[in-house]
């Protein structure tokens, strides 16, 4: 589509300063390879950062560490030719990480340990959609692509309803479905019964049972227990029980950030983005001419940001229209602040303090509804009195 001679490689946004008088972005940006950082200039800023660090993930310490002789990993820095092959693995944590890695490693590995603390919710899934394969095989690809669209984003939003509505039924459906793929007598109260309720946390998908399948095997274990410390070839539990390993994999999760770390401010006073509310998901109260990307916990993020890119293109087009030249979202100190994120997942319990926070109405409501968010992001009037426009600014 020849979007790629507009992306500037290498680049990191170190710090953006908002010019009222200019009605401009001052954006800091480190380039690759240079020890002088260089400044970019731009009337709107929009953020695709996603909400993850990447220099680097969370990382606990236990006792002894220094006296493993194996190999030590974090997923997110995982070195290259890195052979598990015919060796012993220890994967620790029981989040999308782990049991996206453990069936992977159970196909070369001797044998492989999901080592956690308290299960997560798991659910099996065919990788290929049959519906999606019909589909295609009988009609226009454009029209097969918005059927399993449709299809998927309605299956998606009428279980997870059933699921916060009817939070012991659903829990047992998922545990039983869990049950049904394991051999008989296997452990799954302990093993894959969460302590809390479906959508608390994520749900972990496994595509084709393939996590099942290596534990049918023999070739993959799940051990729930905490870690007392390591030893030189392996890992000692609080029970006693000895994990020999000679990989020691750490998919103890990751760290979450806002606007990839970028330092904004407004005429060069520091912006604190958890002391403001997000509008419509994507805009900050009081931040002018800037939005973000952000998806859906409980479903696909791509869903979310197809809206999110499109309504920042009727914004964009409504200013243009208008002569406008500044957008800013107006606090309403009648909407109450809650937490951004309604999660339990300690990823995110962690990093509450510096994520915005959100009301409770809209538009400062985030809804994790894509029916929701499409009537307000795709039909609603831009122009709905919360957002103050106006010309402003010289010559950018």
């Amino acid at each position: 589509h020849g979007v790629t001679p507009f992306v500037r490689f290498g680049h990191r946004v170190l710090a953006a300063d908002w010019s009222a008088a200019r009605a401009c972005w001052t954006v800091t940006v480190q380039r690759e390879g240079e020890p002088v950082p260089l400044t970019m200039h731009a009337r709107h800023l929009h953020f695709c950062s996603g909400y993850y660090r990447y220099d680097r993930g969370h990382r606990p310490t236990w006792p002894d560490e220094a006296r493993f002789g194996g190999t030590l990993v974090h997923p997110q820095f995982w070195p290259d030719g890195l052979d598990a092959t015919g060796q012993r693995v220890v994967v620790i944590g029981s989040g999308a990480t782990a049991v996206t890695l453990v069936p992977e490693l159970a196909k070369t590995a001797a044998h492989v340990t999901m080592l956690q603390r308290s299960p997560s919710y798991v659910f099996a899934r065919p990788a290929v959609d049959a519906v999606a394969t019909w589909l295609n095989r009988w009609l226009p690809a454009a029209l097969a692509y918005r059927l399993v669209r449709i299809k998927n984003v309605a299956l998606q939003l009428y279980f997870y309803r059933l699921a916060r509505k009817y939070p012991p039924q659903a829990k047992a459906r998922l545990v039983g479905l869990v049950r049904a793929q394991l051999p008989p007598g296997y452990d799954v109260e302990r093993h894959f019964t969460p302590r809390y309720a479906p959508w608390d946390q994520r749900v972990c998908l496994v595509p084709d049972g393939d996590l099942f399948a290596a534990i049918r095997a023999g070739r993959a274990e799940v051990v729930t227990d905490t870690i007392e410390r390591f030893t030189e070839d392996g890992i000692r539990l609080a029970s006693g029980q000895v994990l020999a390993a000679d990989i020691v994999v750490t998919a103890t999760g990751l760290e979450l950030d806002v606007l990839g770390g970028a330092r904004l401010s407004l005429d060069g006073v520091p912006v604190d983005p958890a002391q403001t509310l997000v509008y419509k998901g994507l805009m900050y109260s009081g931040v002018p001419n800037l939005t973000s990307t952000f998806g859906y916990t409980n479903a696909s993020w791509t869903l979310k940001a197809d809206l999110t890119a499109r309504y920042l293109c009727r914004l964009l087009n409504h200013m243009q229209r208008h002569g406008h030249r500044v957008c800013t979202p107006r606090h309403d100190p009648a909407a109450a602040s809650r937490p951004f994120i309604d999660f339990s997942s300690g990823y995110v319990q962690r990093a509450l303090p510096l994520l915005p926070r959100q009301g409770d109405r809209k538009p400062w409501k985030l809804y994790q509804n894509y029916l929701l968010d499409w009537l307000m992001l795709r039909l609603a009037r831009v122009d709905d009195g919360v957002i103050r426009f106006g010309g402003g600014g010289g010559p950018g």
